[in-house]
């Protein structure tokens, strides 16, 4: 089997190159390092008198032996002298590593920050690193291991000179995570940071039936960056293999341990979490949908955060250093800024435009989540590649996505293959199916969780739909959002079938003059992200398969958005994209670009008489001009706009007539 090459001593040199912009496909491939960067906390010299910091900072190497005998490489990092500011000790800091990675990586960071007065440990996680025992993935097992090693910390204040009971403990990834469980377990300290954690991370990493890339790389390390317990050695086994038993070997062992939702009730530890909305690994659903069961004190962030592959910002960045100062400023200083009562939920949206490849970021706050005033944009799968809010005339009309994988050509083949080049397409067809709405009348700010209910056929034992969401501005660029992705690994072949299916939760805020587009594909690769490459997000069911989905009143997509007002237009408004002769019909104006002058026409059908409006919007939605409002018969009409006294850019105009609308767009050049 294959195994993947960590090469985490060049982890900050690849940080750094993806931050150029040169992050090569060799580097993509070869090191799987999370990148997330433990934040530096403020200097505690800021807040007494009588010195500028430590004269130096004192580092010790130990072991700590464990329950089962297992022993933990650590060190520790303390100010020489004692601060007779500080008559209980300097505040404490653990910080926890990222999979696959060891305490080496964190003792720049550790160094940096007892040179601002605090006392910090760090150590590598069993299994990794020079630590003995098996890693069981980030299990109960790990964080029973913490709860002893913060055990250990607080009897060592006499060594260290630390305040035991002013304890921080902070991480991402794995480092988040064992934090916010060995908490649930009942591991008392003054406060956590966690980032890019979940406590559903087990059930993310196969959510839908899917199984992410991600997982697979986790599991393939080799045995210099992680050791790994028999059962999740087989992981990987079950992952390649196609037979249904092996499937539920993993959706049974790999949520096992792992998943705390369950327990997180019992935490009492005040915790920071935050996730990235473009997170390669965990869904930020699990936190969300956990909100309500944690009743420790928790501030919230979801957008923009360094590592598992997002997009990063440096506007967030900079908002970043407060929210954490902020935290560290009440819980480990207990300086009253009225935390608690201020906005706890904060979101960015991604947004266009873009930059150096990635999206831009506008920050939101509320005190609640999701914030008051929420309502669903649901779009039904219909003819014509359309998305609309009506539904289909015909329950019976389908689309086909076809899966075309030749004998003898399997997953390990695929994932040695990256997914691309001659030999993966020759012998796996990538298929997709293109769904567009028409352009927003006004911007939508998406916030949350797409839900999607799926009507679908299959005559293969294993059928897999991808539903890719991307933004199409007014100018024609694409960008992807997030993603729908569901596997049906016990089909019921040739037999039709519904399924209501939870997305990728994200921010984002859709632009006026766009359209929503939504891929649906048996591959799920996402060019933009350097961090997959060429591969996919999850792995794809390798079996050929001819699988529908129905337009039927049972597909369609549920799109949260803040506000009750619909960009797009209502049902009743909504009418043919192209007409024929003997229907409605409104025509693409001409010329287009115009300047200033254009026409636009529409025909109205046989036994047609009634009231018809054409009236001009500009990108916000609001009415510019109205070329027409009058009772009108059957027949072809030719309308002419001057558009002389108006401002260059994007306008859309829209006919009703009877019960029939259509909106098009234009785009005035001066």
């Amino acid at each position: 089997m294959k195994k993947f090459i960590s090469i985490n001593l060049f982890a900050l040199l690849i940080l750094a190159m993806s931050a150029a912009g040169v992050f090569s496909q060799d580097f993509v491939k070869r090191s799987r390092t999370e990148n997330y960067k433990i934040p530096i906390l403020p200097s505690i010299y800021k807040f007494i008198g009588g010195t500028d910091g430590p004269n130096s900072v004192i580092k010790q190497d130990f072991w700590l032996t464990l329950r089962d005998n297992v022993q933990l490489d650590a060190s520790k990092f303390f100010p020489s002298e004692p601060n007779p500011y500080l008559p209980n000790g300097y505040p404490v800091v653990i910080m926890v590593h990222g999979y696959g990675d060891r305490k080496e990586t964190l003792e720049n960071f550790a160094q940096a920050q007892a040179n601002y007065g605090y006392v910090v440990y760090t150590f590598s996680v069993r299994g990794q690193g020079n630590s003995g025992g098996l890693s069981n993935l980030i299990s109960r097992t790990e964080a029973q291991d913490l709860i002893e090693f913060v055990d250990y910390v607080k009897h060592d204040n006499i060594n260290t000179g630390s305040d035991s009971s002013n304890i921080l403990l902070t991480g991402g990834s794995q480092g988040g995570t064992l934090p916010y469980m060995a908490a649930s377990m009942g591991m008392k300290v003054k406060a956590i940071v966690s980032a890019l954690a979940s406590p559903d991370f087990g059930t993310s990493w196969i959510e839908n039936g899917c199984v992410k890339m991600t997982l697979l790389w986790t599991i393939e390390y080799t045995p210099d960056t992680a050791r790994y317990t028999p059962t999740v050695d087989r992981m990987s086994d079950w992952i390649y293999s196609n037979k249904a038993a092996h499937w539920d070997s993993l959706a049974k062992y790999m949520p096992l341990d792992r998943d705390f939702r369950s327990i997180v009730g019992n935490s009492t530890v005040p915790i920071l979490l935050e996730n990235s909305w473009q997170d390669m690994f965990f869904n930020a659903y699990g936190n969300i949908t956990s909100i309500p069961l944690l009743k420790a004190p928790s501030r919230y962030y979801m957008g923009a955060v360094m590592g598992h592959g997002g997009d990063t910002s440096p506007t967030e960045d900079e908002w970043h250093m407060n929210f954490f100062n902020e935290w560290y400023y009440y819980w480990l200083f207990g300086i009253e800024n009225n935390i608690l009562t201020r906005p706890k939920f904060h979101y960015a949206y991604t947004t266009f435009p873009e930059t150096n490849g990635m999206w831009s970021f506008v920050h939101d706050s509320s005190s609640v989540f999701p914030p008051d005033g929420m309502s669903n944009l649901r779009l039904y799968f219909n003819t014509n590649k359309k998305l609309k809010k009506t539904v289909n005339t015909n329950q019976s009309q389908y689309v086909t996505l076809t899966s075309t994988v030749k004998s003898g050509y399997n997953m390990t083949s695929a994932v040695n293959d990256e997914f691309t080049g001659t030999t993966f397409k020759t012998n796996f067809k990538k298929d997709s199916i293109i769904f567009n709405s028409d352009p927003l009348l006004t911007s939508a700010k998406l916030l949350g969780t797409p839900q999607l209910k799926l009507d679908y056929y299959s005559n293969a034992t294993a059928c897999q739909y991808n539903f890719q969401i991307f933004e199409v501005s007014s100018t024609g660029v694409s960008k992807f959002v997030t993603s729908v992705n569901y596997t049906d690994r016990k089909n019921v072949k040739n037999k039709r079938r519904q399924k209501l299916i939870t997305g990728n939760s994200y921010g984002h805020i859709f632009q006026a003059g766009s359209r929503i587009r939504i891929i649906v594909t048996n591959l799920d690769q996402r060019w933009n992200y350097p961090f997959l490459g060429t591969n996919p997000f999850v792995l794809p069911v390798m079996l050929s398969a001819s699988s529908r989905m129905y337009l039927s009143s049972n597909s369609y997509i549920d799109l949260p958005l803040v506000g009750t007002a619909s960009p797009l237009a209502s049902p009743l408004m909504q009418g043919s994209e192209n007409g024929t002769p003997g229907e409605f019909a409104l025509s693409q104006n001409y010329p287009n670009p115009f300047n200033p002058v254009t026409k636009i026409s529409f025909n109205l059908p046989a036994d047609f008489s009634g009231n018809v409006s054409l009236k001009i919007y500009d990108m916000t939605g609001r009415e510019v001009a109205k070329l027409l409002d009058e009772n009108l018969t059957t027949g072809l009409y030719e309308v002419q706009w001057n558009a002389a006294k108006y401002s260059s850019g994007v306008y859309f105009y829209r006919l009703n007539a009877g019960n029939y609308s259509d909106i098009k767009k234009m785009i005035l050049v001066k």
